[in-house]
């Protein structure tokens, strides 16, 4: 039998952006998943620091808090303001076929006497939901002997593909630091926005100069207290779908109605994304969004045909991707591949409008590196854009941009911030390209020897 080309075989597994339809669920490239920033562990170490006077008793084997401690570790070696409020508690062997109750609870009870914190998470791992640890309950028997408020966070990370489920819990758990309040007028909380500065950022500002009271950035560095009185806001702005299970409960439990806009970055989406927020809010930011609009347009002007023609790859993004890779479109780029954990409901519109453009990329579920390396090296973008293994990218020659520091913005600011760092080499980047041609001249040469 004729065996197909291995590169025909690779991409005919994977859907185009034409085939998605409104039902569509992303097959995983992979059978075998590999651990890493996708695990729902990760997701809840990643954002419990953003909660101020609050620690994180994180429990699970060796292999799973030397990954969450790496993490932190390189945290510090950047400008990441989060602190360092995650102990780690490691299961053994014995802990496993004996049961672990008696050393979480003292655990809990040393923490709460040693650091103090208001709050304090206890967050599992696999290991404890797959035996059948009940740490809820061991939870409750010492609720009474501690100071701090205990939250359980479950990270059952085997039934499910990414870290939504982790992230959405963390969400959850902070309604239970939730009192009844008497609502005030003209007030909002913004949900999602899983960065620090949170009360710097563009549309804080707009809307605090309107007269709109920003009483919370949920989990923008927000201290329990503030969390607590939350309920007094009229609205909350959902700007990520991963606060949506939040805002269901306040208004199941406190009747704070809520709206949802994921965050945009075409310009046109910003705009738009801005007059839904004015309208429901009675406010007019019709002055403000053009002096803004301007202002991006002559952003864009000043790197006008740097990236024209080049094609590239998106990982993973906060916001809509979609509109992301729209938004490149707009700059003369062309996407060949869009890596994504969900499809998420409103993505179908910009879907749409990817099409209309007369874009068709490749669709592919986020999760297996060995698969996107493998999947990298046939389609050879000339960008990855997104958190990828730099050795990797490199030795492929592909160029890496990761826009972290736009996700710590909204509106046209983190439309600009995508542009300044699309244009700008990281760090590092040219060493690593370097050394890799070098190998490759010498394997090259070694074939003439």
């Amino acid at each position: 039998m004729r065996m197909l080309p291995e590169k025909l075989s690779l991409l005919r597994k994977y859907l185009r952006l034409s085939e998605i339809t409104e039902d569509t669920v992303l097959s995983p490239a992979a059978h075998a998943q590999y651990p890493g920033s996708h695990c729902a562990f990760f997701g809840v170490a990643g954002t419990v620091p953003l909660i101020t006077n609050s620690y994180a008793l994180l429990l699970g084997p060796a292999i799973c808090l030397y990954n969450a401690k790496l993490t932190i570790n390189l945290r510090a070696l950047t400008s990441d303001p989060r602190p360092d409020n995650l102990l780690l508690l490691p299961f053994s062997q014995e802990d496993i076929i004996f049961g672990a109750h008696e050393k979480v609870k003292q655990a809990v009870i040393e923490v709460d006497r040693k650091y103090r914190p208001e709050v304090l998470f206890v967050v599992t791992t696999c290991t404890q939901e797959i035996i059948g640890e009940d740490f809820d309950a061991a939870i409750e028997e010492i609720r009474p002997e501690v100071r701090a408020q205990l939250l359980v966070i479950h990270t059952d990370n085997f039934t499910c593909e990414d870290a939504a489920p982790g992230i959405e819990r963390t969400f959850l758990a902070l309604a239970d630091l939730m009192q009844p309040q008497a609502v005030e007028e003209k007030s909002v909380n913004l949900l999602g926005l899983r960065a620090p500065g949170g009360r710097k950022t563009e549309p804080v500002c707009l809307l605090e100069s309107k007269g709109i009271k920003i009483k919370n950035v949920i989990p923008s560095y927000s201290t329990p207290a503030e969390i607590a009185r939350a309920p007094e806001a009229r609205l909350n702005i959902v700007l990520e779908h991963y606060a949506l299970p939040l805002a269901h409960k306040m208004k199941e439990m406190f009747g704070t109605e809520y709206i949802y806009c994921e965050r945009p970055y075409a310009l046109d989406s910003v705009e738009l994304w801005y007059r839904q927020i004015a309208e429901v809010l009675h406010i007019d930011l019709t002055q403000e969004i053009a002096a803004l609009k301007k202002q991006t347009e002559e952003t864009i002007l000043q790197f006008e045909g740097r990236l024209a023609d080049k094609t590239f790859a998106l990982g993973v993004q906060q916001g809509r991707a979609f509109d992301l890779a729209r938004f490149l479109v707009t700059l003369g780029m062309k996407p060949v591949l869009l890596y994504l954990n969900r499809i998420l409901p409103g993505d179908h519109k910009d879907i749409q409008d990817l099409l209309s453009a007369g874009v068709d990329p490749l669709v592919v579920k986020s999760g297996n590196a060995l698969q996107s390396e493998k999947l990298l090296a046939e389609l050879k973008p000339d960008y990855y854009i997104g958190h990828g293994d730099r050795r990797v990218l490199a030795r492929l020659g592909i160029k890496a941009r990761n826009l972290l520091f736009a996700y710590h913005t909204l509106g046209f600011a983190g439309t600009q911030q995508v542009l300044r760092l699309l244009n700008r080499e990281p760090f590092g980047s040219e060493i690593l390209h370097y050394k890799e041609q070098i190998i490759k001249n010498a394997e090259e040469m070694s074939i003439w020897i």
